[in-house]
């Protein structure tokens, strides 16, 4: 399943898939994909190839149900599309819709009490 979130992000798309608890995985090709497990073995996980462009980034989702059979091969038992494939994308478009762009932030205290460690320690 794949999907494109419009920019500008509020972050680098590294960064927004560790936060969603996906870990990086390099491929045999030197390809970066993301990887979060459903459970604590190995598989079933989900599998995301994320290509930033555009001022966006797309990701590219399935579920990946076992390691490839076999050896040599990268053939897996994996899902494009179904019911966890589609939850999963919504939760990481919401995640996304909801964080800010870095330059939206607002900074509600006084940039007078701002004086960091050693401007409060020594006043």
């Amino acid at each position: 399943m794949k999907q494109f979130f419009s920019g500008p992000l509020a972050d680098h798309s590294r960064n927004i898939l560790r936060r969603l608890g996906y870990g990086e995985q390099r491929t045999r090709q030197g390809q970066i994909s993301y990887v979060k497990r459903v459970a604590s073995e190995r598989f079933p996980r989900y599998h995301a190839y994320v290509e930033d462009r555009d001022n966006g980034m797309q990701i590219n989702l399935h579920l990946d149900q076992k390691a490839a059979t076999y050896e040599g091969t990268s053939a897996h038992g994996g899902e494009y599309e179904g019911v966890l494939v589609e939850k999963e994308m919504e939760r990481l478009a919401q995640f996304i819709k909801n964080l800010k762009p870095a330059n939206d932030s607002q900074d509600t205290t006084d940039s007078k009490s701002k004086k960091g460690f050693w401007g409060n320690l020594f006043r």
